[in-house]
């Protein structure tokens, strides 16, 4: 068996990207402009299409994106937001940031996502959001969590930053909250080598959201300020009326999410073909909890995840000593980590299965780059440790 690398992730790239990105910087150093215009607008517009939503506008990272929807909410301080335990720290993070208290319900094994019925048991008057985690592309049952909601003034998040162009029932994960946040990461489905996007039906709120990501200065620049301790004449574009931030991009950084985008269907069906390989001929291995989606869902598979019973860190060195690269489950079990000692947060019920997560729980590659040959090399691996183990 010859040793392979099978990376998990890294963008799919061309000479496309490289030829418009070169254009694009030759353009800036003529102009000396290199922040976003008109290809950010037009990446944006492209991405809204695709999603089949109305405002979309790219930021500088998944993480951002999180940051300005949950700023742009402006939730009372102090109020609850509900979370799964199986979250990427930055999206935990974020609820901190904005003066929230995260509420912790448990991730399950096989869908890696919270259960709906669970976080309506974790409800009280204090809840103000709920953050719905869609990990590895595997979604929250969105249907469902929306119709609970509708019960209760609260607003959902969407964290779309592991999956582009997934869907329930023909419906674009993305578009069921009130905001949705990716992650145009070098890793992820459609890449900008770094960026992010944020996506909403909310005219208001999309505008609070450029209003964070720009400095916090008032969203209509076309038109004079209405500030009275500040001069008549002074320029609208300099007026602040939030405490915001600079999470910006470049210009060249959306020449590449544009070619990136004419992609993504393609790239889509690639991963779930790989997805489909692995879940016939992992199936075989008992020793394996293989992933499960909800009813009507087509994922957008970012990896494929599995969850060990029995030793995991002897099959993750079998794997890595090969060549096949692995990932730990995000953060497994956030609360575990030692950065939230001495944070204010809340968890529901028993978080057993994020445990598990955290203690047995990996992935590994579904990449469009997967060849055949690289397919079987992964399942022999597998199959090379379990016949060694039995």
């Amino acid at each position: 068996m010859n040793k392979r690398i099978i990376r998990y992730g890294g963008s799919v790239c061309n000479g496309m990207e490289y030829k418009l990105i070169m254009k694009s910087v030759k353009a800036s150093i003529v102009s000396g402009g290199w922040q976003a215009g008109e290809q950010a607008h037009l990446m944006e517009s492209e991405a809204c299409k695709q999603l089949n939503i109305k405002y979309g506008i790219l930021t500088n990272s998944g993480s951002s994106a999180g940051l300005l929807a949950l700023s742009a909410l402006e939730l009372p301080r102090g109020s609850e937001v509900i979370i799964s335990a199986c979250t990427f720290p930055t999206i935990f993070n974020i609820i901190l940031q904005c003066g929230l208290i995260p509420v912790v319900v448990d991730a399950k094994v096989g869908t890696y996502t919270f259960d709906v019925d669970e976080v309506e048991k974790a409800i009280t008057n204090k809840t103000s959001a709920i953050i719905a985690i869609h990990p590895v592309g595997n979604p929250v049952d969105m249907p469902k969590l929306m119709r609970m909601v509708s019960k209760y003034n609260i607003k959902v998040l969407e964290d779309c930053c592991d999956t582009w162009l997934g869907s329930i029932n023909g419906k674009m994960l993305g578009t069921f909250g009130h905001v949705s946040f990716t992650s145009f990461h070098a890793a992820h489905i459609v890449s900008m080598g770094v960026g992010g996007g944020v996506f909403t039906n909310d005219e208001r709120l999309m505008e609070r959201v450029r209003q964070y990501r720009d400095w916090g200065r008032q969203a209509n620049t076309n038109e004079p300020h209405k500030v009275k301790e500040l001069p008549a004449d002074y320029n609208p574009r300099f007026v602040y009326d939030k405490i915001g931030y600079n999470f910006q991009i470049l210009e060249l950084q959306a020449v590449m999410g544009r070619v990136q985008l004419r992609r993504a269907g393609k790239m889509k069906k690639t991963r779930k073909a790989n997805f489909d390989y692995l879940y016939k001929h992992l199936s075989k291995f008992d020793k394996l909890v293989l992933p499960t989606s909800v009813k009507g869902a087509d994922v957008c598979w970012f990896a494929f995840p599995l969850t060990v019973l029995g030793d995991r860190g002897s099959l993750v060195a079998h794997l890595e000593a090969n060549g096949i690269e692995t990932r730990s489950m995000f953060a497994g079990n956030i609360t575990r980590h030692p950065a939230y000692i001495g944070v204010k947060y809340k968890i529901h019920g028993r978080l057993d299965d994020a445990d598990d997560i955290m203690r047995q729980s990996f992935w590994i590659s579904v990449h469009p780059r997967l060849t055949t040959e690289d397919k079987r090399y992964i399942i022999s691996v597998f199959k090379d440790y379990y016949d060694s183990n039995k």
